[in-house]
């Protein structure tokens, strides 16, 4: 009597892992309400919402706040954010919620200083006017001491010009690497890339610039390093401290196959970024006008523009904002336990790149929350309490599946890339059964040892996909290796 066939297992998606959801309730004040008031009345997963929303507050915190983390050890309060979301979850009326503040205090600085712009410029038009007259004049001397003495006054002219305040601006989102530069240099080295779309990536990878990844700038603003910046015809200037944030919402295709992308992986820029994989509710919306609550509105736009406004700190360098020693105790374990999924067959060992940063940008997150809690006084003239670092450390909780399962999309896993590649043939060719040397056969160029394809079809049968065959003689020989497909999966070929 033959052994009854097991059943299969249930298939656990290569691109979806389930993941937990995100706690809209651990972000305090004005912005907890209105991610959740948004994600109610777009009805979008308050992922999406949160990220935006985080990488607002993240923009104003990194205006004016630094935490400090060790004696000699300090972070900005800058956050790179990922929401991955398909097209038609309304993810440009949610980027157009979220920056609304920072819009509005762009138009209203721009009205402030209109006055002082409109002089600016009359008075260059004069001088330069005056500088042309003379220049001309000076052409037509013949005297060498009276054209070097109108060449003289030209100049002095030309160095007594007033500059032309520049309108403050608070975000873009669209800049190539080199344009950021100048904008970075023009507005106080701070600056967000806030974006609905996933245009940034071709951007870095170099679209512009024949497909050289132009990434130096873009890297260094995410830890504050200093860069020089060349600006065409305009002289170059030094970036001394340059801070960018993200808030990004492209669509989950846009980030497979980044890992391939020149420089994207080997410097680190995917490892950092804070992910997040919300599961995509179309189809069952229920399609329900619910209103945001006027006053939740207000309290945010409120509670941005006091971040906004707060005064810039003696010096260079922004205010400290401190940890207490509770604070300090919970991040300390969360960096060891960070440390600890790193090692060989933990959970972050094809992602020690994000990993090695998370502990980071857990004491950034957490400078955020804290500055919100006290966005209408001094943050800095209070330290981060134990309950904030907690809240912040459980919201890293779930980036950090997020992100770890987001390291998967993107390939920075090569077991898991591999597997992708496997049953992309399998489905491509409607392969039902298959004999392993088969497919080694028809992806040679992507397995050169029949061990890496092993490895990738090992994942398939871990996550249900297929499952190996009792070896069948094949000839004269070893026998083949038979593999067959899930029929739960095959069914949905037909």
């Amino acid at each position: 009597m033959q052994d009854p066939v097991p059943e299969w297992p249930p298939v656990t998606p290569l691109d979806a892992p389930e993941l937990p959801r995100l706690n809209a309730d651990l972000l305090p004040r004005f912005a907890g309400d209105f991610v959740r008031a948004l994600s109610a009345s777009t009805e979008t997963p308050p992922e999406l919402p949160a990220a935006l929303v985080l990488a607002v507050c993240s923009a104003a915190a990194a205006r004016r706040l630094r935490v400090r983390v060790g004696p000699d050890y300090f972070e900005p309060t800058n956050l790179w954010f990922v929401a991955a979301l398909n097209p038609g979850n309304r993810k440009s009326a949610v980027q157009s919620a979220a920056t609304a503040p920072l819009i509005a205090w762009e138009r209203d600085q721009a009205a402030e200083i209109e006055p002082e712009i409109e002089r600016a410029q009359s008075l260059r038009k004069t001088l330069e006017t005056r500088a042309a007259e003379l220049r001309k004049k000076a052409a037509k001397l013949d005297d060498p001491n009276a054209r070097e003495d109108l060449t003289q006054q030209v100049a002095q002219i030309e160095a007594d010009m007033p500059e032309v305040p520049v309108v403050p601006q608070l975000w873009t989102s669209d800049a190539t690497p080199e344009r950021l530069g100048s904008i970075l240099a023009d507005h106080g080295e701070r600056m967000a890339w806030m974006s609905s779309e996933g245009g940034v990536f071709d951007l870095l990878a170099g679209r512009y610039s024949g497909g050289v990844p132009n990434l130096d700038l873009v890297l260094k603003a995410h830890s504050g390093d200093s860069e020089r910046v060349d600006r065409g015809n305009r002289p170059p200037v030094y970036l001394h401290h340059p801070l960018l944030t993200v808030g990004l919402s492209p669509q989950p295709s846009v980030l497979r196959g980044l890992a391939t992308k020149p420089g994207f992986r080997g410097r680190g820029l995917l490892g950092r970024f804070l992910y997040l994989l919300p599961p995509d509710p179309l189809g069952f919306r229920q399609l329900e006008d619910v209103a945001m609550p006027e006053g939740t509105r207000t309290a945010y736009d409120a509670g941005i523009r006091a971040m906004l406004d707060w005064p810039p700190a003696e010096g260079e360098r922004p205010h400290v904002v401190r940890m207490t020693p509770e604070a300090t105790t919970a991040w300390k374990e969360y960096q060891r336990a960070m440390e600890a999924m790193m090692r060989p067959g933990g959970d972050a060992e094809h992602a020690t790149d994000w990993a090695a940063k998370a502990p980071g940008a857990a004491a950034r997150l957490a400078a955020v929350l804290h500055a919100v809690q006290h966005a209408h006084s001094r943050p800095w003239e209070s330290a981060i309490s134990g309950e904030t670092m907690e809240a912040a450390l459980e919201l890293m909780g779930t980036l950090t599946q997020h992100s770890l399962a987001a390291m998967d999309l993107v390939g920075a896993d090569p077991t898991i890339d591999g597997a992708r590649r496997v049953w992309r043939w399998i489905e491509a060719g409607r392969h039902e059964r298959f004999k392993l040397r088969d497919a080694h056969s028809a992806l040679r160029g992507r397995f050169d040892r029949v061990k890496d394809l092993r490895e990738a079809v090992e994942v398939l049968e871990e996550r249900g996909y297929i499952r190996e065959l009792e070896n069948e003689p094949d000839g004269p020989g070893r026998p083949s290796t038979w593999l067959e497909v899930n029929p739960a999966v095959t069914g949905a070929w037909s």
